[in-house]
């Protein structure tokens, strides 16, 4: 089985000649006019072709800046050890009748990134300027293997308090991952606020600084909030699913204070990158639909729950008492696995590999619950051995 990953690898421009940086920035600003409504502007023809898609489709304010789109037949990258400025080159498209369509700029390339430099997994990419520097921000999507059976489900709860709880759901070991993330965004909010009510000068430049360093610390942390699940994943030999949040910013007003945390909780930017984490390293990872799984007991499947403490969760009916986000991630793994749930894992091309005995969950007051057989769930058997 395979799945297409996305990465993107920035370059920096270094050492341009007055030219080269003049034709850059004329470029770069013809494609803001064009975007913004000028069809006159000189910019190369199929770059403004480009500028006319983002119009349509983004109409983006006046008093905004968008990136250039490079389309993917109209650039390459190549290495060359024998120059002495750079050993690696990009060929950038630009408006330049009196001497040829295009231009050759040295670039630094991150050395874990060099593998992917190859045309075929080049794509539409995207030139941009930032503090004054120039990058090109190259889209490479190549395919990658991932396998089709499993031991295990990792089951991914994805929160504010915490961004993501795990749960392995053969035992219920449970893990807690990225309360950073919420401090970070607490911290910067309260920054932005201390800076509006003291009216400082540039307030709104400082701000928007202050935006893009909080942006840049929170992707960090995802990253190695996604890079723990992953290899949690993998010593388990576990196919990861988590909580699809679609529709959550729009589905649920809880008043300004809960409102505020939720809508800027990163949740769709960890799933992108945990998916593609998890691609890379061979192991499928797939959403499931969340709902109701935070106010559903998993041991007895009763919702005639309470949660007066937000942390805790209590079943009136069974008389579980557990952490909210631990019952919320258990619930996600068993619909994953087809307990009440019309479309398990196996209809989607992910098989858990069943051992010759019955998995049996074990939860926290030591309650035994026999896991859906494989006739339940279309699950494919394999070889294995018997395992709590």
């Amino acid at each position: 089985m395979h799945r297409e990953v996305t990465t993107t690898v920035r370059v920096k421009l270094h050492s341009l000649t007055e030219r080269k940086v003049r034709l850059v920035e004329r470029e770069y600003a013809s494609f803001q006019d064009a975007v913004h409504g000028d069809d006159d502007a000189n910019l190369y023809s199929a770059t403004k072709q480009q500028a006319g898609k983002v119009r349509s489709n983004k109409n983006p304010r006046e008093d905004t800046e968008q990136p250039v789109v490079l389309r993917n037949d109209c650039i390459t990258i190549e290495h060359d050890e024998d120059t002495v400025l750079s050993s690696w080159w990009f060929k950038l498209p630009v408006y330049n009748p009196e001497r040829g369509d295009s231009i050759w700029v040295s670039v630094y390339v991150p050395e874990k990134d060099t593998h992917l430099l190859r045309d075929e997994y080049i794509r539409d990419s995207e030139l941009v300027k930032r503090d004054g520097e120039w990058y090109v921000h190259l889209v490479c999507k190549r395919s990658v293997a991932v396998a089709d059976e499993y031991d295990d489900v990792l089951a991914v709860d994805i929160g504010t308090k915490w961004i993501a709880v795990s749960t392995v759901l053969s035992d219920r070991d449970t893990r807690f991952h990225g309360a950073d993330v919420r401090r970070v965004r607490e911290h910067y909010k309260q920054l932005r606020k201390s800076i509006g009510k003291a009216k400082v000068r540039s307030g709104a430049q400082v701000i928007e600084r202050l935006g893009a360093k909080e942006s840049r610390t929170v992707e960090h942390e995802l990253h190695q909030v996604a890079n723990e699940l992953v290899a949690r994943a993998g010593k388990r030999n576990a196919v990861i699913v988590f909580g699809d949040m679609t529709g959550l910013r729009f589905d649920n007003d809880k008043g300004r204070y809960v409102n505020d945390k939720t809508h800027k909780m990163p949740y769709a930017k960890l799933a992108t990158i945990l998916t593609y984490k998890a691609h890379l390293d061979g192991r499928e990872c797939i959403p499931v639909k969340e709902y109701d799984t935070s106010v559903t007991c998993w041991r007895c499947g009763s919702q005639n729950t309470s949660r007066e403490v937000q942390g805790r969760v209590e079943c009136h009916d069974c008389g579980l008492d557990d952490n909210g986000d631990k019952n919320g991630a258990s619930n996600i793994g068993k619909r994953a696995v087809g307990k009440d749930i019309t479309s398990p894992l196996s209809t989607v091309g992910a098989v858990v590999a069943q051992p010759e005995t019955q998995v049996v969950l074990e939860g926290t007051n030591d309650e035994m619950e026999p896991a859906n057989s494989p006739e339940d769930v279309g699950l494919t058997l394999s070889e294995g051995g018997p395992r709590l």
